[in-house]
Parts: C-alpha cells; sequence; structure tokens
C-alpha cells in the first residue's frame, strides 16, 4: 500500500448534503418515463441500488480510518448518510414494483446478494476499495446524462418516480468523486481503477442491468413486439458508450471527475431542487 497527501477534488461550491425528501408513488403510472425501454432500464437499476449502495456504505465504514484528510472524512462520512437514503427509498420501490406482479425481482436480489458476498469475500483490500469507486462511475454516468438530457428520458412527463429520479441524480453528481478520491488516497496508482472498470466492472453493469431490464420487457411483452427491437438496441449502444466514456480518463495524472460542465449542471439541478 503506497500513501500519499490525500486530497479531496469536490470543488468548493459543491456541499454535499444528506437530504431525506420525501415521494409518494401510489399514483405513479406503469410506465413512468418516455417509453418502455428507458422505464425498465431505471426499474432494473432500482433492483440492483439497494445492496449496492449498502456495500458502499460497508466498504467506507470498513476503511474509515485510512482516509485522514479532514474534509475528505466529512464528504465520506455525508456520502454514507445520502447512500443510505437511496437504498431505503429504492427497498421501497421494488416492493411496489414485486407488488404489480414483477416477482422475478426478488431472484435477482437474492442473486446479486449471493455473487457480491462472494466476491468480497475472496476480493484483496485494494479490488474491495475500488469497488465504491467503481459503483460511483456508473451512477455519475447516469445521473449525468438523465439530468442533462432529461427530454430524451422523459418526454416532459412529470411524475412523482421522475422527481424521485432527480433527487437521487443529484445527490450522486454531488459526490461523484468522493469514493474516488479516497481509493486514490490510499492507493496511488492510476491504472488499477480504469482496469478494474473496464475488465471486471463494465462488463458486469452491463449483462446485469440489461438482464433484469429484459426481464421486465418480458413481463411487459415489450419485447416480443417488433416496432421497439430497433429502439431497443440504439437504447443499449447508447448506455454502452455512456458507461464506458471516461473509464481511461482515470489513468491521467490530471484526471479529476469534475468537470466545469458537470458544476454547471449540478448548480443547475439544485436550484431545481430547491425550488420544488
Amino acid at each position: 500500500m503506497t500513501r500519499h497527501t490525500p486530497q479531496s477534488t469536490t470543488p468548493k461550491n459543491v456541499q454535499i448534503t444528506a437530504r431525506q425528501p420525501i415521494f409518494e408513488f401510489k399514483e405513479t403510472p406503469a410506465i413512468w418515463l418516455s417509453d418502455p425501454i428507458k422505464t425498465h432500464f431505471m426499474n432494473a437499476l432500482s433492483v440492483l441500488i439497494p445492496f449496492s449502495e449498502k456495500t458502499v456504505n460497508e466498504i467506507m465504514r470498513k476503511n474509515i480510518e485510512l482516509f485522514h484528510e479532514a474534509k475528505l472524512k466529512k464528504e465520506i462520512q455525508t456520502l454514507i448518510k445520502q447512500e443510505g437514503a437511496h437504498a431505503r427509498m429504492h427497498r421501497e420501490t421494488n416492493k411496489i414494483l414485486a407488488g404489480t406482479g414483477y416477482t422475478g425481482i426478488l431472484f435477482f436480489e437474492k442473486i446479486q446478494i449471493r455473487l457480491m458476498s462472494l466476491l468480497r469475500k475472496v476480493s484483496t483490500d485494494v479490488f474491495e476499495l475500488a469497488m465504491p469507486a467503481a459503483f460511483e462511475h456508473f451512477t455519475a454516468a447516469i445521473s449525468r446524462d438523465f439530468l442533462s438530457h432529461e427530454f430524451y428520458w422523459t418526454n416532459n412527463k412529470e411524475n412523482t418516480a421522475i422527481e424521485f429520479s432527480r433527487w437521487h441524480a443529484l445527490e450522486e453528481l454531488e459526490h461523484q468523486a468522493v469514493c474516488y478520491d479516497a481509493f486514490n488516497s490510499v492507493y496511488n496508482n492510476k491504472y488499477r481503477l480504469p482496469m478494474y472498470l473496464a475488465l471486471i466492472w463494465l462488463p458486469v453493469f452491463v449483462i446485469s442491468t440489461f438482464t433484469i431490464q429484459l426481464y421486465f420487457l418480458h413481463k411487459d411483452r415489450i419485447v416480443y413486439q417488433p416496432k421497439y427491437w430497433l429502439a431497443y438496441l440504439r437504447f443499449m449502444g447508447r448506455c454502452i458508450k455512456l458507461f464506458s466514456k471516461g473509464i481511461f480518463s482515470y489513468s491521467k495524472v490530471s484526471f479529476s471527475p469534475w468537470s466545469p460542465q458537470d458544476e454547471t449542471l449540478y448548480q443547475k439541478s439544485l436550484e431545481r431542487f430547491r425550488k420544488h
């Protein structure tokens, strides 16, 4: 293990905040985004989020004494609170989905728990600490895209699930650098994270998310309708490009998770959230 001076890369004008908004999902339509493909992609993410967020929190708590910079340590503690709130809300939405007939998600949750628990048992310390940074790479990518291309995702729809997604995306964008900074403060190696992302986590994330999405599309008989096939392939290609973008940028000495465009997007999204 190589220690060096740790430093938070979260911009000074970004205040990571643990919020506790209240959402009521009873009146949410079945297709709550612009189409079934996008809706069930987000539903698939919801299935994976509770245990993923729980894993992030367990790893960060386990290693909290390794992070010595006061600002970074405070950000980690707030991230843990945010992730805990995300996990609780997604467990609620998953119960609603299961109650409306998508009972197969219980099987996917069990598979995820078993595989992730096994992986952590055989992981090295460096691989385990890289896991939260890898997870945040994907959640930040999705959040950034959702907030910056909202018409693509919602087609100007408004409902509780969309408001919920905006809140979650805002907080994922807000803390996008924290797990990366934590990993980098302990393991000063620019090649480990992109290697883990490219060889392990990108394939795992793509396969697991699209498999669960296909389950939802199967249950709704969408996958059997030819009019959706081309749209589905286009959506898959767009998402894979989105998830893989920037993976090898982690190896650059000058890399920072935050770009000026991210800061602008964050401030606009924060202002909108406060108004609502």
